[in-house]
């Protein structure tokens, strides 16, 4: 009993007396799975508090931005499919082309013209002018009509809304990373820094040596 207790007494005393190496790779590790590990690792309290608390309030705002997008799209759904028919859950290419055309006659108008200079007038080429027509038209199934100024502009400002928040959720990512970056640089900086201030400690080791009932304790000491 005497000796488990000198055991325990010992090993107390070496994690307290003697520095413990730090590992460079492990702090970067710690950093890459959640900024302010690292730091926590490297016993920088302070600076673990920043890294995490910039990484929460990332996240807070990343979730945000991608639930006012998805609001956003809905919302702009509803309008379409209620001011100018365009069918719901349309792809946004078709919802891009609502967004710049009034009408999908216009559209269509536009494409004709285009094709008809190009492949009638340039190649003289009437097949390929009728498959390009197929691939690009809008059916009339998936057309849709603003017929009102009023209406476009709203729709146009609820989809440039929608694209400002995808932004907004774009840059949040690149936060994260950002913070990951950082952390990692700055955890391996603190862990080089704190093994060559506490250099001129050695290792201490204590095992127990079962055979006799004694210990075995060794020291290392690195120049």
């Amino acid at each position: 009993m005497k000796k488990i207790l000198l055991l325990f007494l010992l090993l107390i005393i070496s994690f307290n007396l003697f520095s413990q190496q730090l590992s460079a790779r492990k702090a970067m590790l710690y950093s890459v799975i959640l900024p302010g590990l690292g730091e926590i690792y490297t016993k920088n309290p302070t600076k673990a508090g920043f890294f995490l608390g910039a990484e929460f309030a990332i996240l807070f705002y990343y979730f945000r931005f991608k639930s006012e997008t998805e609001w956003k799209i809905d919302s702009y759904e509803r309008f379409a499919f209620a001011n100018a028919g365009v069918p719901e859950n349309s792809s946004d290419v078709l919802y891009q082309n609502a967004q710049d055309y009034i009408s999908s006659e216009e559209y269509n108008a536009r494409i004709i013209l285009a094709a008809r200079n190009y492949f009638l007038i340039y190649l003289n080429d009437e097949e390929t002018y009728q498959e390009y027509l197929n691939l690009h038209l809008i059916p009339e199934e998936e057309g849709w009509d603003w017929e009102t100024d009023k209406n476009w502009s709203k729709f146009k400002k609820l989809r440039r809304q929608k694209q400002d928040l995808e932004i907004c959720t774009n840059f949040a990512v690149a936060g994260l990373i950002l913070n990951r970056l950082v952390s990692v640089l700055d955890s391996a900086i603190s862990a080089k820094k704190y093994n060559k201030q506490n250099k001129y400690y050695g290792k201490l080791t204590v095992a127990p040596v079962w055979e006799n009932k004694g210990l075995k304790i060794g020291y290392e000491y690195k120049f």
